[in-house]
């Protein structure tokens, strides 16, 4: 692997979940002005955004991250949410359930990345699958509340189940960006 290439810590969605969010994107889209619109095959959510890292401390984070403990659990994916200004959001994303699994799941991570000094973030955590990003010109018309009633009268909240936590690669050049490069298992 290339010392140049950066990685994150996070889940990848199930396919057939997927599926579900490409249907919640297509939806959306003419309501919404972004730019880039995430791959179905993309959809994950994020623990951890690491950067580059060189192959030995590569090494040293799959060691560790085979060694975490954790218990498989659920999480409920129940709307839309934003980053950004109210009227012109940079992301809109698929709301995660906020259950004590997965931040206590997010702390373990955090914990071992601090064993290899690598210092947690600053700002609060929130759980989330990105739909789109970069918003391109005007102003959002629709509250996110309507826009979120749309989608769930058309497609229902759901949830799934979470046994695994997957080490990625980014690849910016690539239709498919995020490349799982391995699993861990909850146990």
């Amino acid at each position: 692997m290339p010392d140049d290439a950066h990685y994150f810590i996070g889940i990848d969605v199930p396919d057939e979940y997927k599926e579900f969010l490409s249907k919640w994107q297509e939806s959306l889209e003419p309501f919404v002005d972004y730019r880039k619109w995430v791959n179905m095959d993309d959809f994950h959510v994020t623990f951890r955004f690491l950067g580059g890292l060189a192959n030995q401390e590569l090494a040293q984070l799959k060691n560790k991250l085979t060694n975490l403990v954790g218990k498989p659990f659920q999480v409920e994916v129940k709307g839309i949410d934003f980053f950004g200004k109210e009227d012109q959001p940079r992301v809109m994303y698929a709301e995660v359930e906020r259950n004590e699994a997965i931040f206590d799941l997010k702390q373990s991570v955090d914990d071992l990345l601090l064993d290899l000094g690598i210092e947690p973030e600053k700002r609060p955590y929130r759980p989330h699958i990105t739909l789109a990003k970069k918003w391109r010109k005007g102003k959002l018309q629709i509250p996110k509340d309507v826009l979120e009633r749309k989608i769930l009268e058309q497609h229902h909240e759901f949830d799934f189940h979470i046994s695994s936590i997957q080490l990625f690669q980014v690849h910016p050049d690539r239709v498919k960006k995020y490349e799982v490069i391995d699993t861990f298992s909850l146990e």
